[in-house]
């Protein structure tokens, strides 16, 4: 190899470990400026994203007073990092509504949420109190209670309406005690059709401590849900016997009957409320 040649080929070495090396500080360059970019995009993404946050956090506060119970959980989603609900009252551990409506809530909710059961079948409103069930029901610290009223047993328990009044202030007092910022939603029943006209011995039925119930509800301005007589009413409407919708005890519901009852807490549940005794 002659000299010359020897010196072309040394050129071009150093000539392509400049490229080389030029090549890679410019690469460099761009990733930093494209990290840089990515970074001041994440930033100004965190910004609005806690922007929108504000906004609707600030939004729902100004309409406490007609927020519906879904826009009230949605609410507490935006302020806490867990939503919970609680089941509370005279249902079964099997009913089939109260996973349809869990799952509905969920669905609706779109964030995480802990739904909790708390059954206590045909006990009453004397016994919820005396048993002081409401110790269970803190531990799960609840920002929503579902409370099933408890007509049924109470009329079994023979008491007086005036004093079936009573426990259910007593029960409401009791809940806002050990849990001052959960919205306490009053949640009726299905009808009966073999229950109604089945009187104790003040001659009342379960229809006259439900009424009781719902007028004590409403006096103190409490959330309530009057499914039973909104089921009723449903079924008039649709032309559907009450029979066709329970099972052979005339009380539980069916499959159809847990449709009919489902939805009409789904609309319930949209309604708009004085949602202020919240947190």
């Amino acid at each position: 190899m002659s000299k010359k040649s020897g010196f072309i080929i040394f050129l071009l070495v150093i000539l392509a470990g400049g490229v080389v090396f030029f090549g890679m500080s410019y690469s460099k360059k761009q990733r930093e400026q494209l990290m840089t970019v990515a970074e001041q995009t994440d930033q100004k993404v965190e910004e609005v994203t806690k922007e929108d946050v504000t906004a609707q956090i600030a939004g729902y506060e100004e309409n406490r007073g007609e927020l519906s119970i879904i826009d009230y959980l949605k609410y507490v989603s935006l302020l806490k990092d867990e939503v919970s609900i609680s089941f509370y009252g005279d249902i079964a551990q099997e009913e089939q509504w109260v996973s349809e409506i869990d799952t509905y809530i969920k669905d609706q909710i779109g964030s995480t949420m802990k739904v909790n059961r708390l059954p206590y079948t045909d006990y009453n409103t004397y016994q919820l109190i005396s048993e002081n069930k409401v110790t269970d029901l803190a531990q799960t610290n609840p920002d929503v209670v579902f409370f099933q009223l408890t007509p049924y047993a109470d009329q079994e328990l023979d008491i007086a309406l005036a004093d079936s009044s009573d426990y259910l202030e007593m029960n409401y007092a009791a809940i806002k005690d050990v849990l001052p910022e959960a919205l306490i939603v009053f949640v009726s029943p299905n009808p009966s059709s073999s229950e109604k006209g089945d009187t104790n011995s003040r001659t009342l039925d379960y229809t006259s401590y439900l009424n009781e119930m719902i007028s004590t509800v409403e006096s103190n301005e409490w959330i309530g849900f009057n499914l039973h007589d909104s089921y009723l009413e449903k079924l008039e409407a649709d032309g559907i016997s009450l029979e066709s919708t329970l099972t052979e005890n005339g009380k539980s519901m069916n499959s159809e009957g847990t449709a009919v009852y489902s939805t009409l807490f789904e609309e319930a549940l949209n309604q708009k409320r004085d949602t202020t005794s919240g947190i």
